[in-house]
């Protein structure tokens, strides 16, 4: 997550999940315990079947920090995986993000259409398609692996909202990419080594 000041603003930039990359072992509020990915473009359906995505802190719905319908959320899927460029204003933000006190991103989603099939260690679970119901900033408050699941009606309807937050590194993700194809080892020492410049 890069953070950028300008003009008494704070333009955030990051991934916010990685697609088809299995998380960490997640524990379903059933008591099992499961890993779980993304498909590759089931965040594109999902930005092409709404017309707005909030940017929350920490899920909170009444404390929003910027939207796509306003302009000053931008969210894209990519070859790693979702990606948001957010601008805020909030005074609380900015100093919290002086403060070193934003710890990442996370996000809320209703399933659409899942498989589900057995592991060697623990139950797979593939999201094939997804409503992407906000994303959120992540501060102190919460912990980085926070996880949990609430429930909500809407048009008299029972809809489980998830939450998962990013948990992995897309420098990472982006090495390990590399190291599976066969290229030129002094084009893939130079491309790792611009990578960690971008890291820092």
């Amino acid at each position: 997550m890069k953070l950028e000041l300008r003009n008494g603003k704070i333009i955030i930039d990051g991934y916010v999940n990685a697609v088809d990359r299995f998380s960490r072992p997640i524990r379903e509020t059933n008591g099992n315990t499961i890993i779980e990915k993304i498909m590759p473009g089931a965040f594109n359906r999902a930005l092409e079947n709404t017309d707005n995505v909030n940017v929350l802190l920490d899920h909170d719905k009444s404390h929003v920090l910027a939207s796509t319908k306003q302009g000053t959320a931008t969210l894209k899927e990519d070859n790693i995986g979702l990606r948001a460029t957010v601008e805020i204003s909030d005074p609380e933000i900015i100093k919290k993000a002086k403060s070193d006190k934003l710890r990442g991103w996370s996000f809320g989603f209703i399933c659409k259409s899942q498989e589900r099939k057995p592991g060697e260690k623990y139950e797979e679970r593939t999201i094939k398609d997804l409503i992407l119901d906000e994303i959120s900033l992540i501060d102190e408050r919460l912990i980085p692996c926070y996880v949990g699941t609430s429930v909500e009606m809407r048009s008299k309807i029972e809809e489980i909202i998830e939450y998962r937050s990013g948990e992995f590194d897309a420098v990472q993700v982006q090495k390990e990419e590399l190291e599976q194809r066969p290229i030129n080892y002094d084009s893939y020492k130079e491309r790792i080594k611009k990578l960690e410049e971008v890291k820092k």
